[in-house]
């Protein structure tokens, strides 16, 4: 009898796992993969959520760094605010009376450079820059250059005609004036500097998609940022409390509001796209 139970002992411990108890397990193990499974699509959506807007505040921080300091700088130059822009010419208008123009989708911004360079001496058709600053005029400017020359009391718009070691010719400024020799300025405050022209737009890329473009100069349009689908300007008049998308003075513009509309790469089928604002004030209006 003992035996019996014995081998009736050993056949069931030798039989395993039943059907019922097979598809039981198959069951649980398809639900343990399948939560887990979950998890990870779950993690890599939200991984690629988080890249894109990452991608995406990316551009726009740097877009709007890059244009707010031309904007902050429009209409401004080396010399003070209160040197009276003379002359003719459509850079000279524009400096004077447009620092900042454009429409809805574009904006154009003047003003001289960041870097200026002293002027040791002057006459109503050239300068010299301090040996101090340049061994050659040629190394900073090149002929047919645009460039802002000021002192405390009168700035000009001239374009190079000539570069000779440190001397920079242009053609003749209004009345003669030579700029070192005026009585109510100082001569060591005399400055050169390039003109500044920026454009600033959104265009196609190339690659199927758009990009936020900068012209300087007139020059090649570079891409500054990736995914910028439209732009918007508005503009703030001295004295207004709404912007304008066609301000009827632009000489009375004061401030500019820029918005953005940026696309990041799709996430589960649906495009990442942000709309983000910012204001810029000009610098030389504003203080």
């Amino acid at each position: 009898m003992s035996g019996r139970v014995a081998r009736g002992r050993a056949y069931r411990a030798g039989r395993g796992f039943g059907l019922v108890e097979l598809m039981i397990a198959m069951v649980l193990g398809i639900i343990v993969i399948g939560a887990a499974f979950a998890i990870f699509q779950s993690s890599q959506s939200t991984f690629r959520s988080n890249e894109g807007l990452a991608r995406i505040q990316e551009s726009a921080r740097a877009a709007f760094e890059l244009m707010s300091r031309d904007i902050r700088a429009a209409g401004g130059s080396s010399c003070s605010n209160f040197s009276v822009v003379e002359g003719a010419g459509a850079q000279t208008a524009q400096f004077r009376d447009s620092a900042v123009s454009g429409s809805t989708s574009s904006l154009r911004v003047v003003s001289g450079d960041d870097t200026a360079f002293r002027v040791s001496s002057s006459t109503a058709t050239s300068v010299t820059l301090n040996s101090a600053d340049v061994a050659q005029a040629s190394d900073v400017f090149q002929v047919n250059d645009f460039l802002i020359l000021c002192n405390a009391r009168k700035t000009h718009v001239v374009q190079a005609t000539a570069l000779a070691n440190r001397t920079v010719s242009f053609a003749a400024l209004p009345g003669g004036y030579i700029p070192t020799a005026d009585p109510y300025a100082p001569p060591a405050a005399v400055v050169l500097a390039r003109f500044r022209d920026v454009n600033w737009f959104v265009n196609d890329n190339g690659r199927g998609g758009s990009s936020l473009f900068v012209s300087r100069n007139g020059g090649v349009a570079e891409e500054v940022a990736e995914g910028v689908q439209s732009i918007a300007f508005t503009y703030l008049r001295d004295g207004a409390t709404n912007y304008t998308a066609a301000p009827a003075d632009w000489r009375d513009v004061i401030a500019v509001r820029i918005t953005l509309t940026l696309q990041g790469a799709d996430v589960d089928g649906n495009a990442l796209t942000r709309t983000v604002s910012n204001v810029v004030s000009m610098r030389g209006r504003t203080l």
